[in-house]
């Protein structure tokens, strides 16, 4: 029977310590496709910042910006850009609250200030070089935006921000860091669009994450599979745990998976 694989970039298939995929995790992938199972990519960051390994993958979706775009080859068959008005009410309420904020339409970053609570998390998803340009965003279709805070304020800011602006979901994906995202857009709801769009069933699906912007994807899938380098709250929802990506971890367990199959 058919299956798909959705796999996170960050941590997950790419080594951020090698500043590569492994070998060993490509082999893997083009061992699924000659099995005639279904690829797909699904990640937080922008189509344009993630384009490089699209291409090394060559899957037959790519969910990006945690679900706001969504790629079918070449096409692009789904896009949800945030609300306007509303964001930046948001990132009027952070700048008076002396917190940095950015945003991005998938390919051009815009950021209120290069401080060390924007530039560390940035810099682990490899984008180091970007303008604090803010007032750019308003000619832009923004698809997912970015509040720096740290996480101790959680508890108490992200209840403030879901009560007085419900249109959007917040997502932690970095101590200092905050996914915005359209309310109810996460990888999930982009896996959901694609398994509908491949005729696949969610039992018949299987993610590999590591952070907690992959939580829905591996909870809605058939199986959830953390790297064992995945974020403690991710690893207590999985339904199997692999090693490391430094360590092949997603190669192993795809492996472990094909033998399973086999009966």
């Amino acid at each position: 029977m058919q299956k798909i694989f959705f796999f996170d970039i960050d941590n997950t298939l790419l080594d951020h310590q090698a500043n590569r995929i492994p070998a060993s995790a490509l082999e893997a992938i083009a061992s699924l496709k000659a099995d005639g199972h279904t690829i797909a990519i699904a990640t937080g960051r922008g189509y344009g910042h993630a384009l490089e390994y699209i291409e090394q993958v060559q899957p037959a979706y790519a969910i990006t910006q945690n679900g706001a775009r969504i790629q079918r080859g070449d096409q692009e068959v789904q896009y949800h850009p945030l609300e306007g008005e509303g964001l930046q009410k948001l990132f009027g309420l952070m700048a008076s609250r002396g917190f940095a904020y950015g945003a991005t339409d998938g390919f051009h970053i815009h950021v209120s200030a290069l401080t060390p609570d924007v530039l560390t998390p940035m810099g682990t998803v490899d984008l180091k070089s970007f303008p604090a340009d803010i007032d750019h965003v308003r000619n832009m279709n923004v698809s997912q935006g970015w509040l720096f805070f740290p996480e101790s304020l959680d508890d108490t800011l992200l209840p403030e921000l879901l009560a007085t602006f419900p249109q959007f979901d917040y997502v932690r994906w970095h101590a200092t860091a905050v996914d915005v995202l359209p309310r109810g857009i996460h990888k999930m709801s982009g896996c959901a669009w694609v398994l509908a769009d491949a005729g696949i069933d969610a039992a018949q699906a299987y993610a590999f994450g590591d952070g907690l912007n992959d939580v829905e994807m591996l909870q809605g899938v058939g199986t959830g599979i953390a790297m064992g380098n995945a974020h403690p709250q991710l690893l207590a929802v999985a339904d199997r745990v692999t090693d490391a990506v430094h360590q092949d971890g997603v190669a192993k367990m795809v492996a472990q998976l094909q033998r399973e199959f086999a009966g």
